[in-house]
Protein backbone atom coordinates (compact mmCIF):
# COMPACT_ATOMS: atom_id res chain seq x y z
CA UNK A 1 0.00 0.00 0.00
CA UNK A 2 2.79 2.43 0.69
CA UNK A 3 4.91 3.69 -2.05
CA UNK A 4 7.88 5.65 -2.14
CA UNK A 5 8.69 8.61 -3.67
CA UNK A 6 12.90 9.13 -2.92
CA UNK A 7 15.36 9.51 -5.27
CA UNK A 8 17.62 6.30 -6.37
CA UNK A 9 17.54 3.04 -5.10
CA UNK A 10 19.87 3.52 -2.03
CA UNK A 11 18.02 5.08 1.05
CA UNK A 12 17.05 3.24 4.18
CA UNK A 13 13.84 2.88 5.65
CA UNK A 14 13.24 3.93 8.93
CA UNK A 15 10.61 1.92 9.96
CA UNK A 16 9.70 0.18 13.08
CA UNK A 17 8.89 -3.30 13.50
CA UNK A 18 5.97 -3.59 15.79
CA UNK A 19 5.60 -7.26 15.71
CA UNK A 20 8.09 -8.12 18.79
CA UNK A 21 6.20 -5.47 21.05
CA UNK A 22 2.92 -6.59 19.95
CA UNK A 23 4.24 -10.52 20.71
CA UNK A 24 5.35 -8.81 24.20
CA UNK A 25 2.13 -7.65 25.41
CA UNK A 26 0.22 -10.60 24.49
CA UNK A 27 3.19 -12.79 26.69
CA UNK A 28 2.30 -10.21 29.26
CA UNK A 29 -1.49 -9.74 28.59
CA UNK A 30 -1.60 -14.06 29.50
CA UNK A 31 0.73 -13.83 32.18
CA UNK A 32 -2.06 -11.10 33.89
CA UNK A 33 -5.04 -13.56 32.98
CA UNK A 34 -3.43 -16.49 34.85
CA UNK A 35 -2.09 -14.57 37.80
CA UNK A 36 -5.19 -12.35 38.87
CA UNK A 37 -7.20 -15.29 40.13
CA UNK A 38 -4.37 -16.69 41.86
CA UNK A 39 -3.72 -13.30 43.96
CA UNK A 40 -7.16 -12.56 44.76
CA UNK A 41 -8.30 -13.88 48.77
CA UNK A 42 -11.67 -14.93 48.95
CA UNK A 43 -13.11 -15.26 51.80
CA UNK A 44 -17.02 -17.28 52.51
CA UNK A 45 -19.38 -15.95 54.76
CA UNK A 46 -21.69 -18.44 56.17
CA UNK A 47 -24.61 -17.00 56.00
CA UNK A 48 -27.06 -18.71 58.87
CA UNK A 49 -30.11 -20.14 58.05
CA UNK A 50 -33.45 -18.67 58.73
CA UNK A 51 -35.59 -20.20 61.69
CA UNK A 52 -39.45 -21.00 60.26
CA UNK A 53 -42.61 -19.93 61.85
CA UNK A 54 -42.59 -23.73 63.46
CA UNK A 55 -39.51 -24.49 64.33
CA UNK A 56 -38.30 -23.39 67.62
CA UNK A 57 -34.85 -22.19 68.34
CA UNK A 58 -32.27 -23.69 71.07
CA UNK A 59 -33.44 -22.20 74.21
CA UNK A 60 -29.52 -23.62 75.43
CA UNK A 61 -28.01 -21.65 72.09
CA UNK A 62 -26.19 -18.80 73.70
CA UNK A 63 -27.33 -15.36 71.69
CA UNK A 64 -23.79 -13.41 71.96
CA UNK A 65 -24.16 -10.13 70.05
CA UNK A 66 -22.31 -7.14 69.10
CA UNK A 67 -23.98 -4.33 67.70
CA UNK A 68 -22.26 -1.63 66.15
CA UNK A 69 -24.29 1.51 66.13
CA UNK A 70 -24.23 4.62 63.46
CA UNK A 71 -21.79 6.85 65.50
CA UNK A 72 -19.02 3.49 65.82
CA UNK A 73 -19.97 3.02 69.27
CA UNK A 74 -20.57 -1.09 69.95
CA UNK A 75 -22.27 -3.09 72.74
CA UNK A 76 -22.26 -6.13 73.83
CA UNK A 77 -25.23 -8.29 74.83
CA UNK A 78 -24.91 -11.87 76.21
CA UNK A 79 -28.20 -12.91 75.36
CA UNK A 80 -29.38 -13.32 79.34
CA UNK A 81 -31.60 -10.59 79.32
CA UNK A 82 -29.20 -7.52 80.95
CA UNK A 83 -29.09 -4.89 79.51
CA UNK A 84 -26.26 -4.23 76.46
CA UNK A 85 -22.80 -3.50 77.95
CA UNK A 86 -21.24 -0.42 76.18
CA UNK A 87 -17.87 -1.26 75.18
CA UNK A 88 -15.56 1.40 73.54
CA UNK A 89 -12.96 -0.59 71.14
CA UNK A 90 -12.27 -3.77 69.52
CA UNK A 91 -9.84 -5.02 72.18
CA UNK A 92 -12.46 -3.96 74.85
CA UNK A 93 -14.91 -6.40 72.90
CA UNK A 94 -12.25 -9.28 73.21
CA UNK A 95 -11.83 -8.72 76.80
CA UNK A 96 -15.54 -9.30 77.34
CA UNK A 97 -16.19 -12.13 74.85
CA UNK A 98 -13.40 -13.93 75.70
CA UNK A 99 -14.61 -15.42 79.40
CA UNK A 100 -18.01 -16.00 78.02
CA UNK A 101 -16.77 -18.05 75.16
CA UNK A 102 -14.64 -20.14 77.36
CA UNK A 103 -17.39 -20.68 79.40
CA UNK A 104 -19.31 -22.55 76.74
CA UNK A 105 -19.36 -26.35 76.19
CA UNK A 106 -16.76 -27.90 74.34
CA UNK A 107 -19.42 -29.73 72.38
CA UNK A 108 -21.39 -26.77 71.89
CA UNK A 109 -20.86 -24.20 69.02
CA UNK A 110 -19.35 -20.80 69.71
CA UNK A 111 -21.43 -18.31 67.78
CA UNK A 112 -20.88 -14.24 67.90
CA UNK A 113 -23.36 -12.81 65.90
CA UNK A 114 -22.36 -9.12 65.31
CA UNK A 115 -25.60 -6.49 64.16
CA UNK A 116 -24.80 -3.12 62.43
CA UNK A 117 -26.59 -0.14 62.03
CA UNK A 118 -27.08 0.84 58.15
CA UNK A 119 -24.80 4.07 57.83
CA UNK A 120 -21.57 2.40 59.49
CA UNK A 121 -19.00 1.69 56.75
CA UNK A 122 -18.52 -2.02 55.85
CA UNK A 123 -15.14 -1.80 56.57
CA UNK A 124 -15.85 -1.34 60.23
CA UNK A 125 -17.73 -4.53 60.08
CA UNK A 126 -15.38 -6.25 58.56
CA UNK A 127 -13.02 -5.41 61.20
CA UNK A 128 -14.99 -6.15 63.64
CA UNK A 129 -15.87 -9.53 62.47
CA UNK A 130 -12.02 -9.83 61.91
CA UNK A 131 -11.17 -8.94 65.55
CA UNK A 132 -13.82 -11.85 66.78
CA UNK A 133 -12.63 -14.56 64.57
CA UNK A 134 -9.18 -13.33 65.97
CA UNK A 135 -9.51 -15.02 69.21
CA UNK A 136 -9.96 -18.10 68.19
CA UNK A 137 -7.72 -20.88 70.08
CA UNK A 138 -6.32 -22.57 66.74
CA UNK A 139 -4.71 -21.27 63.79
CA UNK A 140 -7.68 -21.41 61.25
CA UNK A 141 -9.64 -19.44 63.75
CA UNK A 142 -13.04 -22.15 62.75
CA UNK A 143 -13.61 -23.07 66.44
CA UNK A 144 -15.27 -19.15 66.39
CA UNK A 145 -18.17 -18.58 64.05
CA UNK A 146 -19.19 -15.03 63.06
CA UNK A 147 -22.38 -14.38 62.12
CA UNK A 148 -23.93 -11.12 60.65
CA UNK A 149 -27.41 -10.56 61.86
CA UNK A 150 -29.49 -9.76 58.45
CA UNK A 151 -31.96 -6.60 58.34
CA UNK A 152 -35.61 -8.08 57.45
CA UNK A 153 -36.86 -6.55 54.11
CA UNK A 154 -40.22 -7.91 54.76
CA UNK A 155 -40.90 -5.73 57.80
CA UNK A 156 -43.89 -2.82 57.60
CA UNK A 157 -42.94 0.50 57.39
CA UNK A 158 -43.44 2.38 60.51
CA UNK A 159 -45.88 4.95 60.44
Amino acid sequence: MGMSTGGGGNSVKNDINVTPLIDVLLVLLIIFLVIIPIMMKMETLQVPRQIDDNEQPDPDASQLTIKVKADLQMSFNDGTGTPDVPVATQADVAKLLRPKLEALHMGKEKVVFVDFEDPVPWKFVVSTMDSIRSMASDASHDDIKVALKLKDDKAPAKP
